[in-house]
């Protein structure tokens, strides 16, 4: 879950909160027979003594308050637990890309010596290897099995 999905969770609580926060206001006024009245509604135009009478709300519920807490933390830990799973199939998938270069590399170098009937290795240096016959043979070998120790799991 992630914010998105948290901010409404928490948006009811606190808006509930809020508007039970705010002080009402109720009107007292008396009409004209004397009769004393009490509305949510401003007074008619003829009422006399008429009054705003501020309603201090009620303190918050404590059992309310540890739950959004609670919840509030719940929600943190499937976030942090998503995101930790995303990463690790992230990493997953980078290495299995790795993997799968490296396979391909192994490869292409083995379809080189397939493809040739003599192999020039350190052709920088002075004295270059030349493979021909079995020591050619041999080396296809070794290129096929590392072939396949490096392409074992793509």
């Amino acid at each position: 879950m992630n914010l998105k999905h948290l901010l409404p969770v928490l948006m009811v609580p606190a808006v509930l909160a809020f508007s039970a926060a705010q002080a009402q206001q109720v009107y007292r006024w008396v009409d004209a027979q004397g009769n004393v009245h009490y509305s949510q509604t401003p007074p008619p135009a003829g009422a006399t003594k008429a009054k705003v009478i501020e309603v201090a709300p009620p303190p918050p519920d404590p059992t309310g308050v540890a739950e959004q807490q609670q919840l509030v933390k719940s929600v943190a830990a499937a976030d942090a637990a998503q995101q930790k799973a995303a990463q690790e199939a992230a990493q997953a998938a980078a290495k299995k890309a790795q993997q799968q270069q490296a396979c391909d590399a192994a490869r292409k170098q083995l379809q080189a010596y397939m493809d040739t009937h003599r192999v020039i290795t350190n052709s920088t240096s002075a004295s270059p290897a030349y493979y021909t016959g079995d020591d050619l043979v041999k080396l296809r070998e070794q290129t096929q099995q590392q072939v396949n120790k490096t392409c074992a799991g793509t």
